[in-house]
């Protein structure tokens, strides 16, 4: 179902006529620049039917005229800006796109999504419990909230319980099957290791476990999910860019209807930050598979016939994350290509980067230029709100690891707190 409206700017007077596609979330608040003068307008329905902020709603031409500038609005699809066009509504649109399959698995995250959203409070406090090792309010109330029961007070039981929870609130998230196979390469990976070198493994285990870099890791990704499900207004349309492979191909300005690039960034960089301490782990494991020890790196040869290679894993720890995946010879992970923009990442930590409202263009400077900025590089929010997903899945995936290697620690080293 849609909804027609013209609104008119309050800053500068432009009129606007509104297609609103209605999504089945409750409230559906989105935000879009004035097309004139770039001042932003909000508009939500639900449970305050209508609510318009920075313009508002006038009468106009129905069916809408060639004149005014149009917008199609929806919370669920990427939106196009552009002619208005009798029946070809953001649905419709996303439906010419992908197979009536893949919209089906769309729509069913998405309900998802809806159904659980309510509970997201919830979910923080409860991961905040387990990182404060509330052992007695956490089984309580994920049993109470989530149905799902600690079967004992053994660490391994909790665990299990909270990666429960985990492959619950965030399930709309994945992409399908993605994280049962990660799950699996992981355990076998490491089981191949301890078969082979089981002293070695347990030293190592012992090594993060005492200076607490695996449970210190643990505790930061668990502070993504909440910030992710935040964020879930934007990556919405970017789920349905998993099943439309011209986008992939051929990136077009389809646009997300809701809030700025500024509120996400620093998510991307925290992400992307934790995904490079994320592959100490398998830089480690893998160099223990080859080469017998954490600390043995392949040889890594310049020109000068000098040995580039880390002397050992701390060495590599402390390699920013660009240059960390040029020292991991073929381990059992295959990272996505193209997930980790370091250039992107560097833009936005250390450099500069603009976004347009308008055209919701985000120029970004990923060099050092001096003084100058003058080589600047492109993309649309769309594709950033894309790359925030992907580099958030990579970073799940690498989580399955970071489990594993503490059930081996639970259940095989017996080394429970």
């Amino acid at each position: 179902m849609n909804i027609n409206f013209t609104i008119e700017c309050e800053t500068c007077g432009e009129r606007t006529n509104i297609r609103f596609g209605l999504s089945n979330r409750e409230v559906q608040p989105v935000r879009f620049a004035c097309q004139s003068c770039g001042s932003p307008i909000d508009i939500t329905i639900g449970r305050r039917l209508g609510e318009i902020e920075g313009a508002k709603e006038v009468a106009g031409a129905q069916p809408f005229d060639a004149e005014t500038s149009f917008v199609d609005l929806h919370i669920d699809f990427p939106v196009l800006f552009g002619p208005y066009e009798m029946g070809m509504t953001p649905f419709m649109r996303a439906a010419g796109r992908v197979g009536f399959e893949e919209m089906q698995i769309h729509v069913a995250r998405l309900n998802h999504l809806n159904d659980e959203m309510a509970k997201a409070r919830f979910f923080q406090t409860l991961l905040k419990l387990y990182a404060k090792e509330r052992w007695v309010p956490f089984r309580l109330n994920i049993e109470r909230t989530f149905g799902i029961k600690v079967q004992s007070d053994r660490p391994e039981d909790t665990n299990a319980a909270l990666y429960l929870l985990i492959a619950h609130m965030m399930a709309a998230y994945e992409f399908p099957g993605d994280n049962r196979q990660a799950a699996d390469d992981h355990f076998k990976a490491v089981m191949r290791i301890a078969e082979a070198h089981k002293a070695e493994l347990d030293d190592f285990i012992s090594r993060i476990t005492d200076n607490k870099f695996l449970k210190n890791l643990q505790l930061d990704v668990l502070e993504i999910y909440p910030k992710m499900l935040d964020a879930e207004l934007v990556i919405r349309p970017a789920l349905f860019l998993d099943f439309d492979e011209e986008y992939a191909a051929n990136p077009i300005p389809m646009r997300v209807s809701a809030q700025k690039f500024e509120t996400f960034k620093d998510l991307y960089k925290d992400i992307a930050e934790i995904i490079g301490r994320e592959i100490i782990l398998v830089a480690a494991l893998n160099n223990l598979e080859k080469r017998g020890s954490p600390d043995a790196f392949a040889p890594v040869i310049n020109k000068k016939g000098d040995d580039r290679a880390p002397k050992t894993l701390d060495d590599f720890a402390n390699l920013p994350l660009g240059s960390k995946l040029e020292f991991l010879d073929e381990p059992w992970v295959d990272l996505a290509e193209g997930v980790l923009d370091n250039r992107l990442r560097n833009a936005i930590a250390h450099y500069k980067t603009e976004y347009d409202d308008i055209t919701q263009v985000i120029t970004y400077f990923p060099s050092r230029e001096g003084m100058g900025q003058e080589k600047g590089e492109t993309m649309y929010f769309l594709e950033f709100v894309r790359g925030l997903l992907l580099i958030y899945r990579e970073m799940h995936r690498l989580h399955h690891l970071i489990k594993a290697l503490f059930y081996y620690r639970y259940l095989i080293l017996k080394d429970a707190p």
